[in-house]
């Protein structure tokens, strides 16, 4: 016995193809809009984590000195000056930067007779900004003309030129750095200050 396919009522057997090709199209078609919202949730979640992500230790701002030099000549009642520069070598902006330097003369038997290493007051001088890569030139002075004892000394190599300071500043996130920096002159042939053996910190 033959058995034929007989479509329900009201079916269009010339239809069931095209319903069939159909379907698979509409399939085939919110499967791409599928796929794609995915594809656009994944990024733009990524685009978000990535914004959110906190500062890593290498994007702080990191302010150091680049070079410092003094000018003369260290002879009696004259005052030595000199330049610090002040280098943001991090890679993001140091913000609300303050510096203090002070200019003495050290005996090489004897140390400042003030706290170690200088601390912030409120003669500290206001920088501001400081942007990744950029100097920021700083003078100081002696703080009394040199008298004939000094004079004498530092002509004789056995007194030195001493530059101690500190530099305060901010990262992004708001978290407060220092670098404490100890600068001292003991060749009188060049004008170029070197670091002391101590006294440089930063964090």
């Amino acid at each position: 016995m033959t058995s034929s396919f007989r479509p329900e009522s009201g079916a269009d057997p010339e239809q069931a193809p095209f319903e069939q090709w159909r379907s698979k199209g509409f399939l085939k078609k919110h499967r791409f809009l599928f796929v794609g919202s995915v594809i656009v949730l994944v990024t733009v979640s990524s685009l978000v984590s990535i914004r959110g992500k906190p500062p890593q230790p290498t994007d702080r701002p990191t302010v150091t000195v680049q070079e410092a030099t003094i000018v003369g000549p260290l002879v009696q009642h004259n005052i030595p000056t000199a330049t610090v520069l002040l280098k943001n070598t991090g890679q993001s902006p140091a913000l609300a930067t303050q510096t203090r330097l002070v200019m003495t003369v050290w005996t090489s038997n004897t140390f400042p007779d003030w706290e170690m290493p200088l601390k912030l007051t409120t003669d500290a001088e206001t920088i501001g900004e400081i942007v990744p890569g950029s100097v920021v030139p700083q003078t100081v002075s002696l703080i009394a003309p040199l008298t004939d004892v000094q004079g004498m000394h530092l002509e004789r190599k056995d007194w030195f030129i001493v530059i101690l300071g500190i530099v305060s500043y901010g990262d992004m996130v708001r978290n407060l750095h220092e670098t404490k920096l100890c600068l001292i002159w003991r060749d009188t042939s060049t004008q170029h200050l070197s670091r002391c053996e101590q006294w440089n910190e930063a964090n």
